[in-house]
């Protein structure tokens, strides 16, 4: 699990403020505690963080030497530029059930003959902190143009400590063959041959 470094947010500057000085605003919030904690990441903390954790990740936020194990909620940026802009985390507490989404990820997918249409890339369930994943891996080396994969096909779907909240006839992919033309089907085309004619005649 990820140690996210932190600190007490300073409130005499605006998010903008900090952002302009390195920092990225954000909040930890939960049950457990009194109340919001809003807090500030440098942004080199905050990069390093994202590129190996996502939504529905386990953290450990560090807020100056208290810790804190959460849920990584939600990730804010502009518009405009995808500029990072605030980031939110929610305590977690041993013995409450969370809902939260984890992402499928499809392994080998160059490795198939055929286009993988990759339909379903997250999905959502409820679980005690103990038991909370971030992702499902799937290696699909070996598949075939044909063969496909329903959420309730993972083995996850089976585990009695997740509820599965996504419905498990969603399809996670399936494999087509790129080279084969879309089949269009064939229209009455009488008017047509009629208009064809009748200038045909003039």
């Amino acid at each position: 699990m990820f140690t996210l470094n932190a600190e007490n947010r300073n409130t005499a500057l605006k998010p903008k403020q900090l952002r302009r000085e390195g920092k990225i605003p954000g909040v930890l919030y939960g049950k457990n505690l009194g109340e919001s904690i809003s807090i500030q990441i440098t942004k080199k903390e905050a990069d390093r963080f994202l590129k190996t954790n996502a939504v529905g990740s386990k953290v450990e936020v560090d807020v100056g030497g208290s810790k804190h194990t959460s849920l990584f909620r939600e990730a804010s940026y502009k518009p405009a530029t995808a500029e990072l802009e605030h980031l939110s985390f929610q305590t977690l507490l041993a013995n409450e059930v969370v809902s939260s989404t984890a992402r499928i990820i499809l392994l080998n997918k160059e490795k198939i003959p055929g286009m993988v249409q990759h339909t379903l890339t997250e999905f959502a369930y409820k679980a005690l902190p103990a038991h909370m994943i971030d992702k499902v891996e799937i290696d699909i080396e070996g598949k075939q143009i044909g063969d496909s994969l329903r959420l309730g096909d993972l083995e996850i779907a089976n585990d009695s400590n997740v509820e599965i909240l996504t419905p498990l006839d969603m399809m996670v992919y399936s494999v087509v063959d790129a080279r084969k033309p879309l089949e269009v089907p064939e229209s009455d085309d009488t008017e047509g041959e009629a208009a064809e004619s009748a200038v045909a005649a003039e």
